[in-house]
């Protein structure tokens, strides 16, 4: 009798053995593939998982985020769904970007109406947030793929991109200013913040621009309908930790700090000389990898959001 041959799979550049081994270093991108082309069904079977080999082959959805949820469900992998959906919105993006592109050398499009399909898109993803402004997997998603591929146009219009978000999404500007890329664009630098209104050495209308929507975001903070605004998507804690820090979120995923009282500190997860007062931290909108959080209050809040 043939002896059956074992192969690995290779998620985010790791070899995969065992179902532990899938679920740390369980990659979206890889997995699809794999579901795809029927290599994960291969693996399966002659790894001997048959219990989890009968219910991927009774997946029965065709759309890319249906059959991950399914997956991560039977591989019991611990991930936040709308993480799921940013993650594979993104991916849908790539795909149609790859597609376009092999169109274009097919046909040898015009520079023309490469230009129009690039000026399209950008469209297509602003309006895509306007029409979801509650959608936080929509909203990182297109925003992602709007710095990722289309900065020469948010460049030239980050003003107007801004107001019309702000009217529309509160979510959706918090989401820029979380975007590593696209928060430079609404967050003044130091210097830039020194610069006293009027002076002409050093500002120019750019600087001037910047700070008026810096302001005008500070300001909504303070707003009654702030936190209404952001739903579930904000996350608050207040209470007392008798001079310890709390381990109040984990290493390994990033939140950015909203507002915090006088008086009590906050830090990255285990970063024992990285201790932030309330000046350090409101209307910075600084980002942090985990959080541990010190008060002596039980009614000064942590506002934060997971980036």
């Amino acid at each position: 009798m043939a002896k059956t041959i074992k192969f690995n799979l290779i998620c985010d550049h790791e070899p995969i053995r065992t179902i532990d081994d899938l679920q740390n270093n369980f990659s979206i991108e890889d997995v699809l593939e794999y579901y795809d082309n029927k290599l994960l069904h291969r693996w399966l079977k002659v790894r001997g998982y048959s219990e989890e080999l009968e219910k991927v082959s009774s997946i029965t959805s065709t759309q890319p985020l249906e059959i991950i949820k399914e997956l991560i469900k039977i591989f019991g992998v611990a991930v936040d769904d709308k993480k799921i959906e940013e993650s594979v919105y993104i991916l849908e993006y790539l795909k149609e970007r790859e597609e376009l592109y092999s169109i274009y050398e097919k046909i040898n499009y015009k520079t023309e109406s490469i230009i129009d399909d690039y000026e399209n898109g950008y469209w297509q993803l602003v309006n895509g947030i306007l029409d979801n402004p509650e959608d936080v997997a929509v909203i990182k998603a297109n925003i992602t793929e709007i710095v990722m591929n289309y900065k020469w146009i948010l460049e030239l219009d980050y003003r107007n991109l801004f107001w019309s978000f702000w009217s529309e999404s509160t979510l959706a500007v918090m989401c820029l200013l979380m975007n590593e890329v696209s928060r430079d664009y609404y967050i003044p630098s130091k210097a830039e913040q020194e610069i006293e209104d009027g002076e002409t050495e050093g500002e120019n209308w750019i600087t001037k621009d910047k700070k008026e929507i810096f302001g005008e975001i500070c300001e909504h903070l303070e707003n009654k309908d702030f936190k209404k605004e952001l739903g579930g998507n904000l996350i608050s804690f207040a209470g007392k930790t008798d001079g310890y820090w709390k381990d109040l979120e984990p290493k390994g995923r990033n939140y950015m700090i909203i507002s915090m009282g006088k008086g009590d500190f906050v830090r990255a997860a285990g970063e024992k000389d990285g201790d932030l007062s309330s000046s350090d931290i409101n209307n910075k909108f600084v980002i942090l990898d985990g959080i541990d959080y010190k008060s002596n209050s039980s009614s000064r809040q942590l506002l934060y959001m997971e980036v």
